[in-house]
């Protein structure tokens, strides 16, 4: 299998708001309401203008099976946010995350030249934690009822992927891909 990853475009508008609305995918976000076309098309448009944001299609032998994202790029080049999402449920467990994980690390620290890659996940999305650990972040906080989704609160784990701690880890990740079979273009 190989997995790649495209920047997202025009074409891809309609795709990312199935989607983000998927209860698979939205289950896990920090909004989980139903996103109209309007909310999605003023999103999908500043998302595409702001160069603060990089975002791709997770594409696994020739077919978009979800996204994976940069946001707060900044401008000293020190850090910036991550994150992700399969929305084909037959992606999962097949080493596809993985890639898109370690294609997007690769981005993040040698084209943007960050120093630290950061991302959270809502506490029970222990499938997420677990992958994300698996590619050499490591947990940095638990912040206790930080976002409020309709009428409940959630906690996040928050974790940190740093350049060092990505050359130690990257040489693991791809040989535990190549053992299922997954080859990365890019």
């Amino acid at each position: 299998m190989i997995v790649e990853l495209v920047r997202v475009s025009l074409a891809d508008k309609a795709s990312l708001r199935e989607w983000r609305n998927d209860p698979a995918v939205s289950k896990w976000m920090y909004t989980n309401h139903e996103i109209g076309e309007e909310e999605h098309n003023a999103w999908f448009e500043a998302m595409l203008a702001d160069e603060s944001r990089v975002y791709w299609k997770i594409v696994a032998d020739g077919i978009a099976v979800g996204a994976v994202f940069l946001t707060d790029v900044s401008n000293q080049g020190s850090s910036c946010e991550w994150g992700m999402y399969l929305a084909d449920v037959n992606a999962r467990g097949k080493g596809i995350a993985q890639a898109a994980c370690a294609l997007s690390f690769r981005y993040a620290f040698k084209v943007l030249a960050v120093d630290v890659v950061k991302c959270e996940a809502v506490v029970e999305n222990e499938n997420a934690i677990g992958l994300y650990e698996s590619v050499g972040y490591v947990r940095t906080g638990l912040q206790t009822d930080a976002v409020k989704r309709d009428n409940e609160m959630l906690s996040v784990v928050t974790l940190e992927l740093t350049r060092d701690s990505w050359n130690m880890s990257e040489a693991n990740v791809l040989q535990k891909l190549s053992e299922k079979g997954v080859n990365i273009n890019g």
